[in-house]
């Protein structure tokens, strides 16, 4: 008769017992917490708000309904399953079928076909459906007076001829296609708002100004404040006109072309602020009318390194700094400007997060319309694990990783019984963290 193992520490002095492998368990599953995502799902009805706001028409005859591929995908993706063919262990996994509540999950040929026969319009009815799902989850951000947006964008490489992708800038695979989405993110709670799906030919600041208006026209009326934070992509004195126009507070990094250089050479007054940094402000014709400040901070580049940029006219002090220029039309203190502008890296890791947990950077179709679905997809993922973190997990101002999430809830072993007209999933009782999952299990039950 077979013995199970008892998790119990081993005597130091004990020989390791030497262990075969058979592929003869039952009803076992890696997926053991497919069950929170089940309840917060359920508890949201995800899956009827997508069959009643998504509409795919010319679908032949299926066993899937919309509602059903697209949450199945969505689970995927909760999984860290970054593409289709990666999701092909659900489809063969009963266990998690039967957890997860779903009567069955598409093969890769399925989801794959579907992609491919999408139109464009449905991937704007899902990123119409992400930001009504923000406003319910926020309550229309009533308790927000001010909101700060951290705009964005991110090249995309494609490996083949896939539909308006375009040659563009490219740090990191350089003379090969890309899309260049925009994307916007909320400050305060990280929540992602809106983007556009883009060929890689446009450059950042590419339809900015129409999509800030999309976005504008949708945020609530009782917002006293809004501001915007954005990279040296979208420095452009359209924006500028537009952002001061809607009276929007904006942060934007002003590129170090020899006009910037030339103003900060005559610049006289620096104030330290610490850390080895200094600061000083000019200022910056927007129109006749408008002006704004460019607050400058400077850095002093240790001997033997070299300035993150090479600048042509700056080169020639003898003490070499490293500038960052800012441009904004707020009344905060030169030194304040920084730090808050400073605190738009957590859009990059916004952008990370996108990235290494939810596989943004992958391109699963030859049709533009199915990456552009895949994108809002992914992007509706981000939203439901943000607002996951917070309603089950507890996690409002620190916030775990997606794949720490993963490792620690999600990817759970577990082993389906047969119960008195029930089933259950034995968990391992001794998983160390187990307590977390409980709390978890509690908060969404």
């Amino acid at each position: 008769m077979k013995k199970s193992i008892a998790q119990k520490s081993v005597a130091s002095n004990q020989k390791a017992a030497k262990v075969t492998e058979e592929f003869t368990g039952k009803d076992l599953t890696v997926f053991g917490g497919a069950g929170l995502i089940r309840r917060f799902f359920k508890r949201h009805g995800i899956k009827e708000e997508v069959e009643k706001r998504v509409l795919v028409e010319g679908r032949r005859r299926s066993i899937y309904s919309v509602g059903s591929i697209f949450t199945s995908i969505l689970y995927g993706i909760f999984l860290g399953l970054e593409r289709p063919s990666h999701m092909e262990a659900l489809s063969r996994d009963k266990v998690f079928q039967k957890v997860a509540g779903l009567p069955g999950f598409p093969v890769q040929s399925t989801i794959s076909r579907f992609l491919s026969a999408v139109k464009v319009r449905v991937a704007r009815e899902l990123a119409v459906l992400n930001f009504d799902l923000l406003m319910r989850f926020r309550d229309g951000f009533n308790a927000f007076e001010e909101i700060t947006l951290d705009l964005d964008s991110h090249v995309t490489p494609v490996f083949g001829s896939q539909q308006r992708a375009g040659l563009g800038y490219n740090p990191k695979k350089k003379g090969r296609k890309s899309y260049h989405p925009l994307l916007c993110f909320i400050g305060e709670t990280r929540d992602y708002i809106g983007g556009l799906f883009r060929s890689g030919k446009r450059h950042s600041s590419y339809n900015a100004i129409a999509f800030l208006t999309g976005v504008l026209r949708k945020m609530p009326s009782h917002m006293k404040k809004i501001k915007l934070r954005a990279d040296s992509g979208f420095f452009a004195i359209d924006m500028l006109k537009f952002l001061a126009g809607k009276k929007i507070e904006f942060y934007v990094v002003v590129p170090l072309q020899p006009w910037v250089q030339k103003k900060i050479r005559h610049i006289r007054g620096w104030k330290k602020i610490g850390s080895g940094a200094e600061v000083s402000e000019c200022e910056y014709v927007i129109s006749k009318r408008k002006t704004a400040r460019m607050v400058v901070v400077r850095q002093r580049v240790n001997t033997g390194q070299s300035p993150r940029k090479q600048l042509r006219l700056l080169n020639v002090e003898e003490v070499i700094y490293d500038y960052q220029v800012i441009a904004t039309n707020s009344d905060l203190a030169p030194e304040e400007v920084w730090r808050f502008y400073n605190k738009r890296a957590c859009c990059e890791n916004f952008i990370k997060e996108g990235i290494y947990g939810f596989g943004l950077d992958k391109v699963v179709s030859h049709s533009y319309a199915g990456n552009h679905t895949w994108f809002e997809l992914l992007m509706l993922a981000y939203n439901l694990m943000n607002f996951f973190k917070e309603e089950v997990l507890g996690q409002r101002k620190a916030k775990q990783m997606a794949q720490t999430i993963r490792h620690r809830l999600l990817l759970v072993p577990g082993r389906l019984v047969s119960g008195a007209r029930s089933l259950v999933l034995k968990l391992e009782r001794t998983w160390f963290y187990r307590t977390e999952y409980e709390q978890a299990l509690s908060r969404v039950t």
